[in-house]
């Protein structure tokens, strides 16, 4: 199904509630306004204006590239925020530094539409799920021009390394996921803190760096793929899916070594002034027909069982989009790994992009 006739059927179902649904107050006070901190283009603009409409609080909303951006702003003291959205691991060093409020899921009623698996895979960073709500999910993986690159090169992670592709490689501009990458190549565990084997990466990908055209992150990767100006991307599988529409001569492979799944969610920070109205937010986020607006302007895999059950079979049989469950076998988890650790990885990172 071409994602147009999709965003038919998904627009008129939200039409049909917003008419059923009683508006609420029209006007909107300076304390009547809700700060979200979120990565770029990560929510469909005209929730915004729904959620305005209906509860009568506006959306101010800041954006950030990668998580140690968000971090470094967010305990830097120069905005306050009512809700936060980043990944797993960051996810979980905030919770560690007791930094979130925990949640009244008492007012996060279609919390119940989030399917169990996402529910689980929150547990490796937020064990009793007091402090978070998945917003998107999904997995990393090589996006490819099929006309350039051999199926069979794409099959394993060494396909970015070793200078086959010289200067037609987009590389993650994540230290993270740079670095798994680098890390499973060379057959160590993601999430090791061992200083050996993080420099070995370190030398795996400063050895690369010769070989990368850019280090470039979501649609700025994709559209270096789209275009023809590069034939291999690290990037994430929505952003896969996404290109397949542009062009299609692509095709997206999840490397035999294994794949890192993500889960990017919503927090509230503990010094938030308006908890309350963060909390209505994420029950509006949660609901079916919200949650299926940001899955049709995003694409990247919605962790909302309701939206899910209600897609056409074509959807959910893509694979950039919904991956199978063997996957999940070879999957992981990026953690926090402490303070020491993150510090090394930030010396190496700049060392290898130096």
């Amino acid at each position: 199904m071409k994602k147009s006739f999709l965003g038919h059927i998904l627009s008129l179902c939200l039409i049909l509630i917003i008419s059923a649904s009683p508006l609420a107050l029209t006007g909107c006070s300076s304390k009547e306004t809700l700060y979200l901190f979120n990565y770029g283009d990560y929510i469909d603009p005209e929730v915004y204006d729904l959620f305005e409409e209906k509860y009568g609080i506006r959306v101010v909303y800041d954006e950030y590239a990668a998580p140690e951006d968000m971090y470094a702003k967010f305990t830097s003291g120069s905005a306050k925020y009512d809700l936060i959205c980043t990944s797993d691991y960051m996810m979980e060093k905030l919770i560690k530094e007791d930094l979130l409020a925990e949640i009244n899921f008492e007012n996060v009623e279609n919390f119940l539409n989030i399917n169990e698996n996402q529910i689980n895979a929150t547990k490796s960073f937020d064990p009793e799920i007091k402090y978070t709500v998945p917003h998107f999910w999904g997995t990393l993986g090589i996006l490819y021009n099929t006309e350039t690159v051999k199926a069979e090169d794409v099959k394993s992670w060494s396909s970015v390394f070793g200078g086959k592709y010289s200067g037609r490689i987009i590389m993650p501009n994540s230290e993270r996921d740079a670095f798994f990458v680098a890390l499973t190549e060379l057959g160590y565990d993601a999430n090791t803190t061992n200083e050996k084997e993080l420099e070995a990466a370190a030398k795996l990908l400063r050895e690369q760096k010769k070989d990368v055209q850019a280090y470039l992150l979501d649609e700025a990767a994709r559209v270096k793929i789209e275009s023809g100006n590069a034939d291999i991307a690290v990037i994430y599988n929505g952003e896969a899916y996404l290109a397949f529409e542009n062009n299609d001569k692509l095709d997206f492979v999840t490397p035999e070594e294994g794949t890192c799944m993500w889960l990017d969610s919503f927090a509230i920070p503990k010094d938030a002034e308006n908890k309350e109205y963060a909390e209505k937010f994420l029950n509006f986020l949660c609901s079916k027909e919200i949650a299926a607006m940001n899955f049709e302007y995003i694409y990247y895999s919605t962790p909302n069982k309701a939206v899910v059950d209600s897609l056409d079979a074509q959807i959910v049989a893509e694979k950039a989009i919904f991956p199978d469950d063997k996957i999940f076998e070879k999957a992981t988890v990026l953690k926090y790994l402490g303070t020491e650790t993150e510090q090394l990885y930030s010396k190496l990172w700049k060392n290898v992009k130096s």
